[in-house]
């Protein structure tokens, strides 16, 4: 196999859960316990399928909000119940900070794309340590469009102001991935499941961060 030239980019574009962070189990509580408290039992399918994918796809499939504005008070409810689990349940993804740290000390700028808020963003960098050497902070969660999308990729490239094919972006799910490569980035998918014939379309696929290392020449 041969190894990715890293002098081909200008900039690196994590993803957050899944990526750099598992806060699954905290989300996973948050929703079955919003989901009860509204009388929408939740399905393991509906949670399995809602990984990856923003906060308003499992809303709308769960709740059947009546509006937007219903829709957004559930979403919201939902990271609020969220916020008071991450800390004891969200734990880094092994090698993903030292990687990330890695790619900086060689002069690649770092962004963070994430369905996440931001706030809570920022709150899981601090955990990792790695929060100053962030340049660029884009929250799907405010954008009109999201992952699967190509727009959040597209609005983190123009605050780069970077052209796509500059950035590597790294991505643990099918949503993000499609946008990351949607939007003209070069796409690295990480994990066990991104080494799944589903992630084909990616141009690089690694099981973890030892494996990325490797194909990176790193």
């Amino acid at each position: 196999m041969a190894l990715v030239d890293l002098a081909r980019f200008d900039a690196a574009v994590f993803d957050l859960d899944g990526t750099l962070v598992d806060s699954e189990p905290a989300w996973e509580k948050a929703k079955r316990i919003v989901a009860g408290r509204h009388g929408r039992p939740i399905t393991q399918a509906q949670m399995d399928a809602s990984v990856g994918r923003s906060m308003d796809e499992l809303v709308a499939a769960v709740f059947a909000p009546a509006d937007a504005a219903a829709a957004r008070a559930i979403e919201l409810e939902i990271f609020a119940e969220g916020e008071k689990w991450l800390d004891a349940l969200r734990r880094p993804i092994p090698g993903a900070a030292d990687f990330l740290r890695a790619l900086h000390e060689r002069g690649l700028r770092i962004a963070l794309c994430s369905s996440a808020p931001e706030y809570l963003i920022r709150d899981a960098l601090v955990q990792l340590q790695v929060l100053d050497l962030v340049q660029v902070i884009v929250s799907a969660d405010p954008l009109p469009r999201r992952k699967p999308d190509p727009y959040p990729y597209q609005v983190t490239a123009e605050r780069l102001a970077l052209p796509s094919d500059r950035l590597i972006g790294f991505e643990d799910a099918l949503p993000g991935a499609r946008s990351a490569k949607g939007a003209g980035l070069f796409t690295a998918a990480i994990g066990p499941e991104a080494m799944g014939t589903d992630f084909a379309f990616c141009d690089l696929q690694a099981a973890d961060y030892p494996d990325l290392r490797r194909q990176l020449g790193m």
